[in-house]
Formats: structure tokens, sequence, C-alpha cells
């Protein structure tokens, strides 16, 4: 004779699996979403942090950061 409740033991188990599978992608997902923040946020920390003070004028040089770009009147 079929046992009807290993049957419904069975589908539980199996509804339990795939939930906790489906969490723990959940999961991984927003800790990489965080981590995306996290690494945007220190970016831009950063950038505002970091003052790139120019020596002259070069292959890399940013406009507005050159020795030679600088308006003394309005500078200082």
């Amino acid at each position: 004779m079929v046992d009807p409740v290993k049957g419904l033991v069975e589908l539980q188990r199996a509804m339990l699996e795939g939930w906790m599978s489906s969490t723990n992608h959940v999961m991984a997902y927003w800790q990489h979403v965080i981590d995306l923040q996290q690494r945007l946020f220190h970016h831009a920390c950063y950038a505002r942090d970091h003052v790139e003070i120019d020596t002259g004028p070069s292959f890399t040089g940013k406009y507005g950061k050159r020795r030679f770009d600088i308006d003394p009147e309005h500078d200082v």
C-alpha cells in the first residue's frame, strides 16, 4: 500500500530545499550589490579627497591643473 504521508514529507522536503536554495541566491546577489555600492562610495570619496597637483605641462596633464593655466588674479 502507498503511504500518503511519505509523499507529503517528500513534497515538503523538496519545497524546503528549493526555498533554501533561492534564499541563498538572493542573499549572494544582495551581498554583491552591497559590495558594488561600497566600491562606488569608496571611489567617490577617493575622488574628493585625492587632489592631484600637477608640476607642469605633461602629456597626461589635466586642463586647469597645469601651472600655466592658473589665473593669478583669480587664485590669489
